[in-house]
């Protein structure tokens, strides 16, 4: 769940702070207060991409902070997977802090518990801890990959869908593999004859890795013999010199300091330090001397290197660019030659992967699709059940598990060929019939926006009691682990008491997590276990908008407000206060339903 939301300069969000709980937070305020931006502060923590243009005017960055608390084990894999928490015994609850910054310039940055992360990390912990929906989302239940999406996460499908696709991506690559040597036929022998040739340049010459990095500087060192003998020289004579060389004037000076300490015993300790020094500069002259004697030029080395690099820097300029890209050149072209000199049998190996990597996607495949079809009607039931809670008392909803026969596929099911993908091989479709006498049809031929955003929401409602069933992300027996689900004007296009029952499902709905939920609705207002008012303010010149939790007294005016507009009067206010009544009386019976279902099973 979302503890707590931190905002600064985003548009008129200059700085807004804000603690939350579980069970239903509503969000109200009139037009243009500054709602749909705390939904895009949230967009922001759930992964979406930042834009510039929401820097406040005069800020040079705006920041979004929300500090989340899970008990998902896959959140806390996620945080492991990217470096980000230790392993080790499993925590009750996992705490994710996220930070997100946008600049002015519109580069982006994001801090997931302290630490700088990417992108990609967050769009993989996103899902588990915050989930969005608004008029966009709803638009997306008309897109035809997302019942299919949808129905695999009621049924807790996702790990067996991932694995179809991973199974399918297999089977492409040998099948590109066989593919790939069936049009090797065609020029076999050409081709078969340049690769001996290009074989047998590169192997004539035999490189090594990390050869070329030895011989240049083999060859710096035979090419300095000249210049280096003559510091050498000038060295040793600079230490053994009998006209200025260091070991003869040192050695004149001990013999001086050894007459001194005859006559005066204080200058022993001279006497001692020089002929420290003495043989220390003994040593260094005889081993400079040394290597002066071994130092000889060898032409005929330095030759043979210069000749070796030569022929290397050839191979370079024709299959390189570097020698290590040569001597990849040399692996793939050995392995082409020893496929095109037994063509047939690399071909037979080839086809024999392609169809056993297939017959794995296959079972798989069909697998899924028998999940799907067993967990179809369970998700309709779910929906229809929920569609009578949000005044669709009528209305017919079913889930369509079918196969699209194509003649040709290498696929065959039930006796028919049929398309795939690394979906499976299921076109999954929502039927709807708002109306009773009306056949249901697809979803996206018949729905109205109001009716998209209650089947919307009734969806979530299953998909939310399937993840709880199926202990998805938590463990078995543990229910789904509790998320942050955001619902931006949902109950857009309905009024009365449709309003009163979209109410009633998001309180049931926030019973098994946090929901937060953007409205003009008094009745859905009134549902809510915690209010918070967005309003807008303009002080020294600038406009900015604050996010206040209200009072009791202070949700009364707010609901008021919503029924009356601004002009509020004790009719409205007493409306507010029964719409409040009727909505903990309704969550009170509700309890007691759920307490009397519990004590029976």
């Amino acid at each position: 769940m979302l503890v707590s939301l931190r905002v600064r300069d985003l548009a008129v969000l200059e700085d807004v702070d804000v603690a939350l709980e579980t069970g239903l937070t509503v969000l109200t305020g009139e037009t243009g207060a500054g709602k749909s931006l705390v939904v895009d502060a949230l967009s922001l923590l759930s992964g979406e991409r930042g834009d510039a243009s929401l820097v406040r005017a005069g800020a040079d960055r705006l920041v979004v902070e929300g500090l989340f608390e899970s008990d998902d084990p896959a959140v806390r894999d996620a945080l492991v997977a990217a470096g980000l928490a230790e392993e080790g015994a499993e925590a009750s609850a996992t705490e994710v802090a996220i930070r997100r910054e946008v600049a002015a310039t519109g580069k982006g940055r994001l801090w997931v518990n302290g630490s700088p992360a990417a992108l990609r990390t967050l769009a993989d912990l996103a899902p588990r801890l915050l989930v969005l929906y608004g008029q966009a989302e709803a638009r997306e239940l008309l897109d035809p990959g997302v019942p299919r999406e949808l129905l695999d996460r009621f049924a807790g499908l996702e790990d067996a869908a991932a694995e179809v696709a991973r199974l399918h991506a297999a089977w492409r690559e040998r099948e590109d593999d066989r593919r790939r040597l069936e049009g090797r036929g065609e020029g076999r022998a050409e081709r078969l004859e340049l690769l001996e040739f290009q074989l047998g340049e590169i192997d004539g010459i035999a490189p090594r890795p990390g050869e070329e990095e030895e011989l240049g500087e083999e060859k710096l060192s035979l090419a300095s013999v000249e210049k280096r003998g003559g510091l050498l020289a000038q060295a040793v004579a600079a230490l053994e010199s009998d006209e200025g060389g260091a070991l003869p004037a040192l050695t004149a000076l001990r013999r001086t300091l050894q007459a001194l300490v005859e006559v005066d015993p204080a200058a022993t300790s001279r006497l001692a330090a020089v002929e420290e020094v003495l043989e220390r500069v003994s040593d260094l002259a005889a081993s400079t001397s040394r290597d002066l004697d071994r130092l000889e030029a060898d032409p005929a080395r330095l030759a043979a290197v210069a000749e070796r690099l030569d022929a290397l820097a050839r191979l370079r300029r024709k299959y390189g660019p570097t020698l290590d890209d040569v001597l990849a050149h040399r692996d793939r072209i050995a392995r082409e030659r020893d496929e095109l000199s037994d063509l047939a049998g690399a071909l037979a190996k080839a086809d024999g992967a392609a169809r056993a990597a297939f017959g794995r996607f296959r079972t798989a495949a069909l697998e899924l699709s028998g999940a799907r079809a067993a967990a179809a009607p369970r998700l309709a039931e779910s929906v229809v059940r929920h569609l009578r809670d949000l005044a669709f008392l009528a209305a017919s909803f079913s889930v369509d598990v079918g196969r699209k026969a194509q003649d040709g596929s290498p696929l065959a099911a039930g006796g028919t060929e049929v398309a795939f993908g690394p979906h499976g091989v299921d076109q999954v479709s929502f039927l709807f019939a708002p109306n009773p006498g009306e056949p249901a049809r697809p979803l996206q031929r018949i729905a109205s926006g109001g009716e998209l955003s209650r089947v919307q929401l009734a969806l979530s409602a299953a998909l939310a009691e399937g993840e709880s069933a199926c202990g998805t992300g938590a463990g078995k027996g543990r229910g789904a682990p509790v998320r942050t689900f955001v619902f931006d004007e949902v109950d857009a296009g309905v009024s009365g008491a449709t309003a009163e029952a979209v109410g009633r499902k998001l309180r049931t709905l926030a019973r098994r997590g946090q929901v937060l939920v953007v409205t003009h609705l008094p009745q859905v207002a009134a549902a809510g276990d915690r209010h918070l008012s967005v309003s807008k303010e303009a002080s020294g010149g600038r406009t900015r908008t604050t996010v206040r939790p209200l009072p009791e007294g202070g949700r009364v005016e707010a609901i008021a407000a919503l029924l009356a507009g601004s002009s509020v009067g004790e009719a409205a206010r007493s409306q507010a206060r029964q719409l409040l009544a009727s909505a903990e009386a309704a969550g009170r019976a509700g309890s007691e339903r759920r307490g009397r279902k519990g004590a029976k099973g």
